[in-house]
């Protein structure tokens, strides 16, 4: 999944989209995932002082992966490869469409 979503941000970076990542994996791990490049969009670590992501969000499985619209609506859940892709391109269309009216 990781190529597939590196080569999304770089196709969408001058859209209205954006990966964020909430990581399993510790501290250290994210940080030599960001630094060698195999992670290039924003990432959190699920531990945080409030408690985990995945407890908040329901999360049973890893990779999780939710689908938010421009008003943050979860559209999506679960979607892959070119599913994905498609829901996704949807989804900016509906966003840059509000942003014309």
């Amino acid at each position: 999944m990781l190529p597939h979503e590196r080569s999304l941000t770089e196709e969408l970076k001058d859209k209205p989209f954006a990966i964020v990542g909430i990581n399993s994996d510790s501290k250290e791990k994210l940080a030599e995932m960001v630094k060698d490049g195999t992670t290039t969009w924003r990432n959190f670590t699920d531990e945080q002082s409030y408690g985990k992501i995945s407890d908040k969000w329901g999360v049973r499985g890893w990779p999780t992966i939710y689908i938010l619209d421009h008003k943050g609506v979860i559209r999506h859940k679960n979607l892959r490869g070119k599913e994905m892709e498609a829901a996704v391109k949807v989804l900016i269309a509906e966003a840059e469409k509000d942003t014309e009216s």
